[in-house]
Order: structure tokens, then C-alpha cells, then sequence
């Protein structure tokens, strides 16, 4: 089985944290060396798969939809339509520690999926949007999770944990470097989150009230400059 170091994989959701990893892979490996994978799960920010496939075809990668609905199971409002999504009129509403969005097993099986079409595709680079900066508490967000997911991945898919690498770019930085990080990126990548979606109710424009949301907006005014997103809808 050969791995191909030249080539990734990016586990890519449509939303900013995902566009700006894929435009950093794109800026790494160059495009025709990019795919993704992105994954309809149910949830309910199912309009952010519409925003994956746009940024996509704009940047003419290779954009591959699994579908695992009712896999996964929790009582986070994202899979289960009879829960809640909180609402907060700003970040100091927000309480600290595990939010009530997180999906217990979601990055662990988005990772083990995207491991089986790695091997399948012989590619030895994943990349993943995880960031323990502003992880929400949520345990798959963490570097020692990647670390072992890395591991992991390579003993059971080839016998060597070395065989994989899960690159996580924003994984030390905040809200506000992970914007100047895209900035750095280009006109390319900040084009392309216009089309990103955040908003965990699903709502276009997004709701500004959700704790994805509010982590957004804090980053862009934080780094200086409009969100691109926000300022496509308030030019309309």
C-alpha cells in the first residue's frame, strides 16, 4: 500500500474553520493535490453541505458527500431537532467548560471514515479544522485526541502508526489568528468564506445569537476587518 505525501485530504464541513484549512492545504500542496471530504450527518446546520459544495466548485477541488444520517446519536440540539440551541446576546453569556452542542464520537468517526478514503485514494496527509483554543470544551478538539486519532488510524489502516499525518492548522490559534491566518491566505480564501456557514440554527444569514456565531464575530472584530459573509448580506 503506498501513501503519497504530496497529496491531502481535508475533512471539510463548509465552515470557516474548514475553508480556511482547505485553502491553507490548497496553499501547502497545491490544488490538484486537494480533495475533501465532507459529511451529511443530519444535522441540523445542513445548510452548511450546500456552502461546501459552492466553495468547492469555486476552487475547483474535488468535494466528495457521505451520507451517515442517524448514526450518530446525542442530545445535542445539532442531531436532535427536539433540543434547544442556546442563545446568547454575547459571549460573557456563555458558560465555560462542555457545551451542550458537542456530538460524543463525531470526529472520531469523521476521522476514521476520512482514514479509510486516505487509504483508498493513497494519501498520506488529513487535515481537520480542530481548534483547542476555542473548542467549546469538546474533547475531539483537543491535540492529544488528534495525536492518538493519528496513531491509531495508521495501526489499523497499515499496521504503522507513523503512516498517517492529521495537519491541524488552527489548533493553537484563536478566533482572531485563524482570520489573519485566511487574510494571509488571500483574496481566494477570504472569497471563499463569503460562502462559508457558521451558524449553528442554519439560518442564512446566520442567526448571531448561537455560540458558533458569536466565536466568529468576536475573531473578525477582533482581527480588524468586516466578515466577509456578513457583509455579502448586508450589501444585499
Amino acid at each position: 500500500m503506498n501513501f503519497s505525501q504530496d497529496k491531502a485530504l481535508v475533512v471539510f464541513s463548509g465552515g470557516q474553520d474548514s475553508t480556511t484549512c482547505l485553502h491553507w492545504a490548497i496553499n501547502k500542496w497545491g490544488r490538484e493535490n486537494v480533495r475533501t471530504i465532507t459529511f451529511d450527518y443530519g444535522q441540523k446546520h445542513r445548510v452548511e453541505l450546500q456552502s461546501a459544495r459552492e466553495i468547492c466548485d469555486k476552487a475547483k477541488i474535488i468535494f466528495d458527500l457521505i451520507y451517515i444520517p442517524d448514526v450518530l446519536r446525542s442530545s445535542s440540539p445539532l442531531v436532535d431537532i427536539s433540543e434547544k440551541l442556546d442563545q446568547f446576546s454575547n459571549l460573557t453569556q456563555v458558560k465555560p467548560g462542555l457545551q451542550n452542542t458537542f456530538v460524543p464520537g463525531r470526529n472520531i468517526l469523521f476521522l476514521s471514515i476520512a482514514g479509510n478514503l486516505a487509504s483508498h485514494f493513497g494519501i498520506a496527509n488529513i487535515v481537520t479544522g480542530v481548534c483547542q483554543e476555542d473548542f467549546g470544551g469538546y474533547y475531539d478538539c483537543r491535540q492529544s485526541f488528534i495525536d492518538s486519532m493519528q496513531a491509531t488510524l495508521g495501526e489499523g489502516i497499515a499496521g504503522d502508526k507513523s503512516i498517517f499525518k492529521i495537519h491541524t492548522p488552527l489548533m493553537d490559534l484563536s478566533k482572531k489568528e485563524t482570520v489573519m491566518l485566511a487574510k494571509s491566505l488571500g483574496d481566494e480564501c477570504l472569497e471563499a468564506l463569503a460562502l462559508s456557514h457558521t451558524c449553528y440554527a442554519g439560518l442564512r444569514p446566520p442567526c448571531g445569537k448561537c455560540h458558533a456565531c458569536l466565536i466568529r464575530a468576536r475573531g473578525f472584530e477582533e482581527a480588524g476587518f468586516d466578515d466577509p459573509l456578513v457583509k455579502n448580506y448586508n450589501a444585499l
